[in-house]
């Protein structure tokens, strides 16, 4: 006779029943499974944003608006030459309001390795480069499951935070999209270094030294981002390390040494960040990148433990991030107050909490992005799952006042269902579509293309939402053999700002959004603040000039003149507007007249 299941007697049973599966041995092909379910709409999401430039190089392509030169070296976008600069400028693939030096070379062999091997070997299917972008990802699943299981017991909160962070929304950009690899890889290569690094101080494992700087090195060389690496190995040593402080100081050299090495090379061979406005290089410009980090952390750690994304940043003039700043900062403050008794009690939620805190700083560097999140998830996982357990299991970690016991509880809800309800819903649609939503597409770029008759002339785009995104463009024209126009001129960036447009002659318009010029992040990666425009500079372009006749308090142009060499009703001119989601032809005023245009509402298309 079948024996009969005992019934539940206590609230210890119904958490003796919920912990089960996430201490069983095979929960882990549990995550597996999940991970690659939850990633698997990347494999149709075809080529998106850099990953033309990519395959311009690899189609050997002599066009005009090819960046890269060497199949090794598939990031070095902007490499300071004024000369080539001018040449982008030119035809238009940089915006007219581009600083001649700008610089935004990286390093990263490796995964400029992996990029070239799918062009190698499967050059024309997105497809099977998703593909190995996906077990990128599955095999850095593993890596966090075996780094949890060695730092958090009992084992079903280890179950639990490998589960959150395989399932992390955020991780759907570095996979979904074909150039974030490098994070994907970096972050791997980086938690295989941490476990080498523990199993040489805990289990007295010589050889872990020697892996864990092999593992540094490689993470390095994926992306920049690896330097987070050393955030968790700081943290290692404040919190986990038992031995004293002069030992555990000297076992960080070697790694401090491999960082230092890294670094030399990286400037030696050329490589760096310089007068780019949404990237900082730390060594170059202490005093900014610390402004910086002070102004961008909140929001990314806002958009790793809950809602908004932290992209919405990109998508907003600077004006609205100061409300957004103090929401962020409130939300973390709260978040802190509530984890302190779990943080004072465990030194492993200090050793994830450090290591989260200290990872967001070199992503500071940067315009906030979830992309950047892979390093500060190990963390945030690692701390949700020990404050859940604290909230719903009774033991002697517990606090047992009610001042902390009900916020605990409503917080614990919330991250429940930002993290076990909405993530893994939004994984698979952020994979699907790592840049753009599919419906909003085409209020950013012009997909289509146009007819041969676009090769004799010059395609004028007026109000673009965002001037960088509409870049991408001609990159797809270009890739796909659809006719190029003659140049590519885009006029300024219309995202939620309106503009006013004056016609002085008939050669000339003048522009003034409402916002200024290059007011939004991406618009800004081609200048930044320490290069300021002066009234009355020109930019002189084949077949037009511009010129700044008035300036915004933070020295932007708030005006400019466009003068091009023909009257602008001429046949060599194509003029488009951005109006109620999509392009249309644009018409120029006469001469006298001023028209407004309503600023570029995305949420119309």
């Amino acid at each position: 006779m079948a024996q009969k299941e005992k019934p539940i007697k206590s609230c210890s049973d119904v958490n003796e029943l919920f912990q089960r599966p996430f201490a069983h041995r095979n929960f882990f092909f549990v995550i597996l499974i999940l991970a690659i379910i939850l990633t698997l709409p990347s494999l149709w999401s075809g080529l998106a944003a850099d990953d033309f430039h990519h395959k311009l190089l690899m189609d050997g392509s002599d066009s005009p608006i090819r960046l890269l030169k060497s199949p090794l070296d598939m990031f070095n976008f902007f490499d300071g030459d004024s000369q080539h600069a001018s040449e982008f400028m030119d035809y238009g693939l940089f915006p007219w309001w581009t600083y001649k030096k700008i610089k935004a070379a990286f390093w990263r062999p490796l995964a400029s390795l992996t990029h070239w091997l799918d062009y190698t070997l499967w050059p024309d299917i997105p497809f099977l480069m998703h593909a190995q972008s996906i077990l990128w990802y599955v095999i850095l699943v593993i890596s966090t499951v075996i780094l949890y299981r060695r730092f958090i017991s009992p084992a079903w909160i280890a179950g639990l935070a490998a589960l959150l962070y395989a399932i992390d929304h955020t991780h759907g950009m570095p996979v979904g999209f074909l150039s974030n690899r490098n994070a994907v890889m970096a972050t791997f290569f980086g938690v295989l270094a941490i476990i080498a690094h523990d199993k040489w101080r805990r289990d007295n494992w010589n050889a872990g030294l020697v892996f864990g700087l092999i593992f540094l090195a490689a993470s390095l060389l994926s992306a920049e981002a690896g330097i987070a690496t050393c955030a968790y190995l700081a943290a290692y040593m404040l919190f986990i390390d038992e031995s004293s402080w002069q030992k555990r100081i000297v076992t960080m050299m070697p790694y401090f040494a491999v960082v230092v090495i890294w670094r030399f090379v990286w400037t030696y061979l050329g490589y760096g960040i310089a007068n780019i406005g949404a990237y900082i290089d730390p060594l170059s410009e202490p005093l900014r990148y610390i402004n910086a980090v002070k102004d961008r952390a909140p929001f990314l750690l806002l958009g790793q433990w809950a809602l908004p994304p932290s992209d919405i940043t990109t998508l907003l003039p600077p004006k609205y991030w100061i409300p957004l700043w103090y929401i962020a900062l409130i939300f973390l403050v709260l978040l802190t107050l509530l984890f302190l008794p779990i943080l004072k009690r465990q030194r492993t939620a200090r050793f994830l909490a450090m290591g989260m805190l200290l990872s967001v700083v070199p992503i500071s560097a940067t315009f906030p992005s979830d992309r950047l999140l892979m390093f500060v998830g190990i963390g945030a996982m690692g701390l949700i799952a020990q404050f859940l357990a604290a909230v719903f299991e009774r033991n002697q970690d517990r606090p047992k006042l009610n001042l902390w016991r009900i916020p605990a509880n409503i917080l614990a809800i919330i991250l429940i269902i930002c993290h076990l309800v909405i993530s893994p819903l939004l994984l698979p649609v952020r994979s699907a579509y790592p840049m753009v939503p599919k419906k909003y597409m085409k209020s950013f770029m012009i997909i289509d293309g146009f007819d041969e008759s676009i090769k004799k002339q010059d395609l004028v785009i007026v109000n673009p939402p965002v001037a960088f995104l509409m870049s991408l463009s001609p990159m797809m024209w270009e890739a796909y053999n659809r006719p190029m126009p003659r140049h590519f001129r885009v006029l300024t960036s219309s995202l939620f700002q309106p503009m006013e447009i004056y016609r002085p002659d008939i050669n000339t318009l003048v522009i003034k959004p409402g916002y200024g010029y290059y007011a939004y992040v991406l618009d800004s990666l081609f200048r930044n603040n320490q290069h300021p425009f002066s009234i009355g500079d020109k930019v002189e372009l084949e077949g037009m000039t511009v010129e700044i006749t008035e300036l915004t308090n933070d020295n932007r142009p708030a005006e400019a003149a466009f003068r091009f060499d023909v009257p602008l009703e001429d046949t060599s001119l194509r003029w488009l507007q951005f109006k109620d989601g999509d392009f249309i032809s644009f018409t120029p005023p006469d001469v006298g007249q001023t028209v407004f245009l309503e600023g570029g509402n995305i949420f119309l298309n």
